[in-house]
């Protein structure tokens, strides 16, 4: 339910704004995360994440030569284990599907180069964990995890042809549920073509 009110809104906000607007540019993206783990020192536990591919669409909305806003809907895989640093036991927490928008808005300093920054939610469509014992076994569960809020800025470089590269880095405001004395932050590769 509260996936469909997400995309009912970032659909009947980017009406409005198309509607307005002097250009209209839509591409698809593929990208990577390197995420780490902000505060983790401090932290009883260790944090191993794998790198989180994703795909999905943007959407580039002109209002003038210099200034746009850039939407985008990424899916995106996730994976992150969890280590009790005293003893190695672990908490393994995979959510298979997490859907990320971040809104974006693009300052070109040139023509090739722009400034992106803005905020990002994600939602995590599917949550599962498992958590090892060491010899007592495993147990497993599954449940929703909170959203994650964020902030991104980055550089991204659009060639004469309209392909684009980015670089961007991310900080997550909210912790992940499975570590609340932790925030999550992220560099990010990204590629695409908008036509």
């Amino acid at each position: 339910m509260k996936l469909k009110l997400l995309l009912l809104s970032f659909g009947l906000f980017s009406s409005i704004i198309v509607a307005q607007t002097k250009k209209f540019e839509v591409s698809p993206v593929v990208a990577v995360e390197f995420p780490f783990a902000n505060k983790a020192k401090d932290s009883y536990y260790k944090y191993d994440y794998t790198l989180r591919p994703s795909v999905g669409a943007a959407f580039k909305i002109s209002f003038s030569e210099k200034f746009a806003l850039q939407p985008e809907l990424n899916f995106q895989l996730r994976e992150v284990r969890v280590l009790r640093r005293e003893d190695n036991d672990a908490l393994f927490r995979n959510s298979l599907v997490y859907v990320v928008i971040p809104v974006y808005v693009n300052y070109a300093v040139t023509d090739k180069f722009s400034l992106l920054i803005g905020p990002r939610l994600g939602v995590d469509l599917s949550y599962s964990a498992s958590y090892s014992t060491g010899t007592n076994g495993t147990h497993s569960s599954t449940t929703g995890e909170s959203p994650e809020f964020a902030d991104v800025f980055g550089l991204q470089y659009t060639t004469p042809i309209k392909i684009f590269l980015s670089l961007k880095g991310m900080y997550a405001f909210t912790s992940p549920d499975y570590a609340e004395e932790i925030n999550e932050g992220a560099i990010m590769i990204g590629a695409g073509w908008f036509f």
